[in-house]
């Protein structure tokens, strides 16, 4: 379809192009990458950083999250994610270390979720899970909002419990679920699920979210096994997915998936639509 601007004064028509200029700004602009990795924790840690640190600048993700977050003195007095960000400098930061165990090498294990963020961290909140019999793990979500371009984006993350032998991480996965609903929340749920088929649970998420299980991928390559996922509700969409492919960064692989934000793409696009219509019948341009 053509359009004559001859019609218009100059000053018309640079309203015109300013006006599509920030209407394509927004539909371009308003998605966000996201980064997630299980650190395994501080094994061999001097060996991994550096690739670690050379992928996530490789992918320049938005957002970074993070399982298996340490505080372990005896390696360091700070966490891996405090570590990582004196290279990546990331502008906020998020971490919650609260699950307190008897760990195998130190006499204390204290484990969690850690969050970087490109974003202003706007609220955040932590839930504990319940504990099922036989579960050795007390595993929490963690709640973050952030604002990207204006829009208030709710992200829950989260690391089940291991199921190699008793599946305890669908209860959680339900449970997390029913948390977010009774909040009237429908959140980004991103993580390790610990679930080597996510897909098995669809009757659970499968009306209001859309699984990264659509791409074919393994993100525990020693056993073969996808463990690690996203969870988007149906206003958003994927636009891009990929996998690391370095096994020097940790026993899992990173997912990082390119999510398109519909709210504010919806209003501008009818906005422009609006805008081309007038332009097509000659109004005055406001």
């Amino acid at each position: 379809c053509e359009y004559n601007l001859s019609h218009y004064r100059w000053s018309d028509v640079i309203k015109i192009v300013l006006q599509l200029h920030f209407y394509f700004y927004i539909c371009y602009a308003n998605h966000m990458k996201i980064t997630t990795l299980n650190l395994q924790g501080f094994d061999d840690w001097e060996g991994r950083v550096k690739h670690i640190t050379a992928h996530l600048k490789h992918e320049k993700p938005d957002l970074i999250f993070f399982q298996e977050v340490v505080f372990l003195p005896e390696i360091n007095a700070r966490n891996q994610v405090q570590l990582l960000n004196d290279h990546l400098r990331y502008p906020h930061q998020q971490t919650t270390i609260s699950r307190l165990q008897v760990g195998l090498e130190y006499p204390t294990y204290r484990e969690g979720l850690g969050c970087l963020s490109r974003y202003p961290i706007v609220a955040s909140d932590v839930v504990v899970l319940k504990q099922a019999p036989g579960d050795e793990h007390q595993r929490i979500v963690q709640l973050l909002d952030v604002t990207i371009n204006g829009e208030v984006v709710k992200l829950a993350h989260v690391h089940f419990s291991i199921t190699d032998f008793v599946d305890f991480a669908t209860a959680q996965l339900e449970e997390t679920l029913a948390i977010l609903k009774a909040r009237g929340e429908e959140r980004i749920i991103v993580g390790d699920f610990n679930l080597n088929h996510l897909e098995e649970s669809v009757e659970l998420w499968g009306d209001t979210y859309e699984a990264s299980t659509k791409f074919p991928y393994i993100s525990y390559p020693s056993m073969e096994k996808r463990n690690d996922y996203f969870l988007i509700p149906k206003q958003y969409s994927f636009k891009t997915f990929s996998v690391s492919d370095d096994e020097r960064i940790s026993d899992h692989n990173a997912l990082t998936a390119t999510i398109a934000t519909h709210s504010l793409q919806r209003l501008y696009k009818r906005q422009s639509t609006n805008l081309m219509s007038r332009i097509a019948t000659k109004q005055p341009i406001k």
